[in-house]
């Protein structure tokens, strides 16, 4: 999770906050929890707690064993039938799965949703690095590649807005949140077609990408490859890997202007 990436709502629904932040303890929890372990963990009544999780398991989002809860797999199937909604989404992973087998490196198809950028696919080859994010997982823009890339492709009055509205955290020393030294980065991404991230996210963690046209009304999107530093460094990285990245977004415009 990220901060100030949501509007804050004028008039918060309690009760709904209050079922979402049980829901997302159950999905952090590894195993089943009980009524009263989730009623401290959210800050809530023992009976509070088993009301929403009662609507919870009514509405087929939570499942009870024994006298124990857990979460469905439901929102899986929301998911991914918001991901099937996307035009380019076919297209696009089959093309990324190529360039992971390509390249032996985990690739990744990210999305602007909001501020955030959310991994819609994530392709690691067998013996590949495993990426420490998840599909769906909303992540700040202005940390890996496939978000810078996905900025640099905006017009610059939205740029200023996002920017203005995001909190621009840190996770490593290596992170950008000068907006001017951001800026100036995207512009280079403008020039080059393509966005690398050295360590900005996670420390020893190296990731290239480039935006994805936008056909057909299409959603702005960005496709990369990443690991560690030990595995993309040198010509391997500037060359090979960044010369598959541009084959396959060129591959994948292709594919969606044919269709």
């Amino acid at each position: 999770m990220i901060g100030n990436m949501t509007d804050e709502p004028k008039y918060a629904v309690e009760a709904t906050q209050t079922s979402l932040a049980i829901l997302e303890a159950l999905v952090d929890s590894n195993d089943p929890v009980g009524v009263t372990a989730l009623a401290d963990i959210v800050g809530v009544s023992k009976s509070v707690a088993h009301n929403h999780l009662s609507t919870l398991r009514a509405a087929g989002y939570a499942v009870k064993r024994s006298d124990r809860y857990e979460a469905s797999l439901r929102p899986l199937a929301l998911g991914e039938r918001t991901r099937d909604g996307f035009g380019f989404y076919q297209a696009a992973k089959q093309q990324l799965d190529n360039l992971a087998a390509a390249t032996g490196e985990t690739a990744t198809l990210f999305v602007l949703e909001e501020r955030g950028g959310v991994p819609v696919s994530i392709s690691e080859p067998e013996g590949g690095w495993s990426a420490p994010f998840h599909a769906g997982e909303r992540l700040p823009l202005h940390v890996n590649a496939p978000g810078k890339a996905i900025l640099a492709s905006l017009a610059s009055d939205r740029v200023d807005r996002i920017l203005d509205e995001t909190d621009l955290v840190a996770p490593t020393s290596a992170t950008i949140v000068d907006p001017a030294e951001l800026t100036d980065e995207l512009r280079q991404i403008r020039d080059d077609g393509v966005a690398f991230c050295r360590g900005e996210q996670y420390e020893g963690i190296i990731g290239v990408a480039a935006p994805l046209p936008q056909i057909n009304g299409s959603r702005t999107a960005a496709l990369g490859v990443c690991g560690p530093v030990n595995r993309l460094n040198g010509r391997y990285l500037r060359e090979d890997i960044t010369g598959q990245v541009l084959s396959t977004t060129k591959s994948i415009q292709v594919d969606l202007t044919a269709n």
